[in-house]
């Protein structure tokens, strides 16, 4: 990089993502902003009330040629645009030939290899993935070593993600499209150093921090928390996504049985017919409430007791991340994932931003840029052990996610 400040470029930053985003880089100072859309007169328009910083650009991510006037002279390609799963990795081979760094809120990635020429590059930098793998990075940092912790190979984590929210057109589409896309595995969990199949059933009427009632949570392990369980060494991992309300949760397995049952597995009635359909169905479970978007780790460690006949205890330590918009929280970590890049913290190489975001950064930067984002860790007392991990039977319901 030259001495002058680098430029990030936002596609998609007059979006509810991109917006997020933008306002985040600019009051760190020290960037300057290009701001690209396809409408370049609300591109024009968000830059300038962003400052002398930040100038509008038109964009269109479906367009090569676009995209490469836009890309052209950034050091940093932030990608707030979709659906992602329409994308693809367009934006990302674009920032390649262009030879700039890259970071994505999402997945960022094709069918086919990495883009050559490639320098930097950060994915699922959003809240699901992204911040729910900082979750046991957060909640490891430092627990081993104290009184009455073990390192993480003696360690437990389970964590849980619950929205409730309409789904934008845009999200409903990449949700969907998520599913078919192997990013996890229904009802396993990690253990012993490696993927159990089957191991965790539907959890009815689960209570998890910040959320005001009981939901319903399916296990679902996740390649991101996979490699989080390698990296740390963690004895067990487990992740739940729950659903606040049943209208969603019917929408998504209607979809999923409509899928398993059409040729080729191509949902009945069509995405843009599914996508509306998972619209309409989570605006019914967010009638008249406050939306939210919680996450929430628990860490344990147990402690062989010194009577060999009693049970052992638990000591726990929780995490909880509660917001109430998900893309402005989105937008927060992609944009510290872009100024880390920008600023040179991240080594070359295409990482996963669990992997190589500082937890305490993010969740600093969620604090003060979203006011109403409540960010908590806390040590718990020593607990009766949990009941163990039962192995699904035949009366196990099926989730899709």
């Amino acid at each position: 990089m030259t001495g002058a400040p680098p430029v990030i470029g936002v596609l998609g930053g007059y979006g509810a993502v991109g917006v997020a985003a933008a306002r985040v880089l600019t009051a760190g100072g020290g960037l300057r902003l290009r701001i690209g859309g396809r409408d370049a007169e609300a591109a024009a328009r968000y830059a300038a009330a962003l400052g002398g910083a930040a100038a509008g650009v038109a964009a269109d991510a479906l367009d090569d040629d676009s995209l490469g006037r836009f890309v052209h002279g950034c050091d940093v390609v932030l990608n707030c645009a979709g659906p992602a799963y329409v994308l693809g990795d367009r934006p990302r081979r674009a920032a390649a030939a262009a030879g700039a760094d890259y970071v994505d809120v999402m997945d960022g990635s094709g069918p086919g290899g990495a883009p050559a020429g490639e320098g930097t590059v950060v994915l699922s930098a959003g809240v699901a993935p992204g911040l729910s793998g900082l979750l046991p990075r957060l909640l490891t940092e430092g627990a081993g070593g104290r009184p009455g912790w073990p390192e993480p190979g003696a360690a437990r984590f389970t964590g849980y993600y619950v929205s409730l929210g309409a789904f934008t057109r845009t999200g409903a589409t990449d949700y969907l499209m998520s599913m078919d896309r192997g990013y996890g595995t229904p009802r396993a969990q990690w253990r012993d150093g490696r993927v159990v199949p089957g191991a965790l059933r539907v959890a009815e009427e689960c209570v998890v921090a910040g959320v005001p009632h009981p939901v319903t949570a399916h296990p679902y392990l996740t390649r991101e928390l996979t490699a989080q369980a390698r990296a740390l060494g963690l004895a067990e991992a487990r992740w739940y996504n729950a659903f606040d309300g049943r209208h969603l949760l019917d929408a998504l397995n209607r979809s999923r049985a409509a899928g398993d049952a059409g040729a080729g597995g191509d949902r009945a009635g069509g995405p843009a017919a599914q996508a509306d359909a998972v619209v309409r169905a989570s605006a019914l479970d967010a009638l008249g409430r406050t939306p939210y978007h919680v996450l929430w780790g628990v860490l344990e460690a147990l402690e062989p007791s010194r009577d060999p006949s009693a049970e052992y205890p638990v000591r726990r330590r929780t995490a909880l991340i509660r917001g109430e918009d998900g893309s402005a929280m989105t937008g927060v970590v992609g944009a510290v994932a872009a100024r880390e890049v920008a600023l040179g913290r991240v080594r070359p190489g295409i990482h996963r931003a669990a992997s190589v975001l500082p937890p305490r950064l993010v969740t600093d930067a969620l604090r003060r840029h979203l006011p109403g984002t409540v960010v908590t860790v806390s040590d718990g007392e020593p607990a009766r052990r949990a009941v163990a991990v039962s192995t699904a039977g035949d009366d196990m319901e099926d989730g899709v996610l």
